[in-house]
């Protein structure tokens, strides 16, 4: 029965947290990479590329970040223990 409670407030604020710090870390990553080399607009410009996946994957890590604390939180909310 121990092996079932866990203590979801503090964790999933460290958790959302985390996400976050990660998920802008890319985003500000990839728009480093596409300033850098800004001039030539073309699929062959590999830092422009990296770039907007960079900047497309930090968005994507925060969405489903956000996603999983409001689904741990609903679940709380539902088995009573919040």
């Amino acid at each position: 029965m121990a092996a079932n409670f866990r203590k979801s407030g503090s964790t999933d604020y460290q958790m959302s947290r985390m996400v976050s710090a990660i998920a802008w870390i890319a985003c500000i990553a990839g728009i480093i990479l596409i300033l850098f080399d800004l001039g030539n607009l073309s699929d062959r410009n590999i830092y422009l590329m990296t770039g907007i996946g960079c900047f497309a994957a930090g968005i994507f890590i925060f969405l489903i970040g956000k996603a999983f604390v409001i689904a741990r939180k609903k679940e709380d909310q539902e088995n009573g223990r919040s």
